[in-house]
């Protein structure tokens, strides 16, 4: 388990995590835990401060020499390529910048007469005896597609989460200060040049220290994509090896004629995993390990760690890249549709609204009706309306299209009324914690907010990973990636109909003919339907755990929904997998020792 982490307060440290090891010499109360390259921890120590850029970060050594001796730039989290948290130490305290995609999540807790902070929640955690957040949990389990619920929370009780783009102020003493520090401004330029620029970079300065980098090549733009660059920047010397997986014995048709294409590519080493019954979705959930949160393989638990231990035996992978992210930040969401209204923009409004109907095969005047209502709805109403919502239960029919702020989706069958009352009070207490945004910058907030949930969330797929000795690595989550995509005025942005133009427009030299032409992904449904018929009894036994006893999900009606998928009828996969994932966490941190630190009063491990 990699993580750092440090304490502030009026005296040292009296608790320090076993194993850890200094980041500076000369300053006890900031650690490192687990095995670190030395290109991932970049420091620099004088009388005026010290300074740590911890990940990765194509930072020059002048202008880390320049962090310690001046104040740090407001943009210190997006101003180079990588993916990486900024820390100075100084005698009134700790600050922490974060990244913008959430990659490196930092925790904190109050503890012993000051604040631990951490990339761990877990860790912090161990010093609060390890107990979930249920209101947390609850507002996850019944609306696991409305991020907001989750600010500043971490999975665990009395951990906090700092917010993704912010400054975090820890002091000697005292309560931590927080302050937003980006927010992106419309920039002039082609965004697809920009793309292709910050995008490359980010594969760059992985690639660049990895001895034997591999990619996901699905077929889909964003793992190709980043296969292509690899290709491009490592030639003529080094190759990249795209992986692609496959049902066993199909290796023709659909995702795999689109690999297959891309993998022509010169520097491109294609290699194929054919996945078998024991990789089917739902399997092996019993040796999920235990992470900071339900990681998002969950459910593929047996796929995953299959191609993290074939890539380590076949041929040694040393950095995994990932297109995840991609979707969230490349595709619009449908309420830029109410941006286009709110700004007057009249006439694109009907025509992206007329599209996004089509491909919703939704009737277009309620759609219309809805994107002009939500030009003039905040985020407080909204939430408010989503608790009122997940009180009753159910909803009912709407043709909203999802241009509202959150999906219209009910509460799961399976949620008690007490995790549906747990949730409806988050969102209650969110709400009025809320500011107003400015107009037209509602796509830019969700998309933000949605990329910082799926870097956090995506960091427990690391913590598996690592877990395998495989470094994954996902750049779509980079600041620069995110802060230049997002820098796009609205007048360019694509509409949500429209699947991720700047990409193919920014790669249009390196993409094959017909993976520009593609406007869909794969269907991976069927191969979820097999796996929980394969599955099925465990899948009941898993029913009847912590969750069922912490009084939020009634075991009964979540095995009839279970058997009811099993079965081929038409339950969403929505409606099962978060319960899923959340019980297999709980029993994987139920099972793992928790992280141990060291009490130096008592000069003993203490968990």
């Amino acid at each position: 388990m990699r993580w750092f982490g440090g304490f502030s307060g009026g005296c040292l440290a009296p608790r320090s995590p076993v194993g850890g090891r200094r980041v500076w010499t000369s300053i006890r109360d900031c650690w490192l835990i687990g095995k670190w390259d030395t290109d991932n921890v970049q420091i620099v120590q004088n009388d005026r401060g010290n300074v740590a850029v911890i990940g990765l970060c194509e930072i020059p050594g002048d202008d880390l020499a320049r962090l310690a001796i001046g104040c740090i730039p407001d943009d210190v989290a997006w101003r180079w390529s990588g993916c990486y948290t900024v820390i100075q130490i100084t005698d009134d305290g700790t600050t922490v910048w974060t990244d913008l995609g959430g990659a490196w999540p930092i925790y904190y807790v109050a503890a012993d007469d000051g604040l631990y902070w951490s990339s761990s929640a877990r860790a912090l955690a161990a010093l609060t005896n390890q107990r979930p957040d249920l209101d947390r949990l609850a507002a996850w389990l019944t609306a696991p597609y409305v991020p907001a619920l989750l600010t500043r929370r971490s999975a665990f009780a009395g951990v906090e989460l700092a917010e993704a783009g912010y400054r975090m102020s820890f002091p000697r003493s005292g309560r931590p200060r927080r302050q937003r520090m980006w927010w992106p401004a419309s920039t002039n330029g082609d965004p697809a040049v920009r793309l292709r620029t910050e995008l490359s970079a980010a594969v760059a300065v992985r690639v660049g220290s990895a001895s034997a980098p591999t990619v996901d090549l699905s077929g889909g733009f964003d793992s190709t994509a980043l296969a292509l660059l690899a290709a491009e920047i490592l030639a003529p010397d080094r190759k990249i090896t795209g992986v692609t997986v496959h049902p066993e014995g199909i290796t023709l048709g659909g995702d795999m004629m689109y690999a297959r294409e891309a993998a022509q590519h010169p520097g491109i080493v294609h290699r194929l995993m054919p996945l078998g019954p024991m990789h089917a979705p739902y399997s092996a959930l019993g040796s999920v390990p235990a992470t900071d949160e339900p990681a998002p393989s969950t459910i593929a638990h047996a796929r995953f760690a299959g191609q993290l231990q074939w890539m380590r035996e076949e041929f040694g992978s040393d950095c995994h890249m990932t297109g995840d992210g991609g979707d969230s930040l490349l595709c619009s969401p449908p309420i830029i549709l109410a941006d286009m209204v709110s700004t007057r923009r009249y006439h694109r409004a009907l025509i992206e609204t007329i599209w996004w109907a089509r491909v919703r095969r939704l009737p277009v005047w309620p759609l219309l009706v809805t994107a002009w209502c939500n030009a003039r709805v905040n985020r407080t109403d909204a939430l408010r309306k989503l608790a009122d919502t997940l009180q009753v239960g159910k909803v009912g029919r709407e043709w909203d299209g999802d241009i509202g702020w959150f999906p219209t989706v009910a509460a799961p069958p399976w949620s008690t009324p007490d995790a549906r009352d747990r949730a409806a009070a988050v969102a209650y207490r969110v709400a009025g914690e809320l500011t107003r945004l400015p107009r037209g910058e509602l796509a830019t907030f969700v998309t933000a907010e949605a990329m910082a949930e799926v870097g956090r969330s995506a960091r427990s797929d690391v913590e598996m990973a690592e877990y395998y000795g495989i470094n994954l690595q996902n750049p779509f989550m980079d600041s620069r990636v995110i802060h230049g995509y997002l820098s796009t005025p609205l007048i360019e942005r694509p509409g949500p109909a429209e699947y991720k133009p700047i990409l193919s427009r920014a790669l249009s030299d390196l993409f094959p003919a017909a993976l520009i032409r593609r406007i869909t992904k794969g269907d991976f449904n069927p191969d979820h339907y097999a796996g929980m018929r394969l599955n099925i009894a465990e899948l009941n036994k898993l029913a009847d755990g912590h969750l069922a006893d912490m009084g939020l999900v009634d075991p009964g009606v979540l095995r009839r929904e279970l058997n009811l998928a099993a079965s081929g009828l038409p339950v969403a996969f929505s409606a099962v997998e978060p319960a899923v994932a959340a019980e297999v966490w709980l029993r994987a941190l139920n099972s793992a020792s928790p992280v141990r630190w060291l009490d130096h009063k008592n000069s003993q491990g203490a968990a």
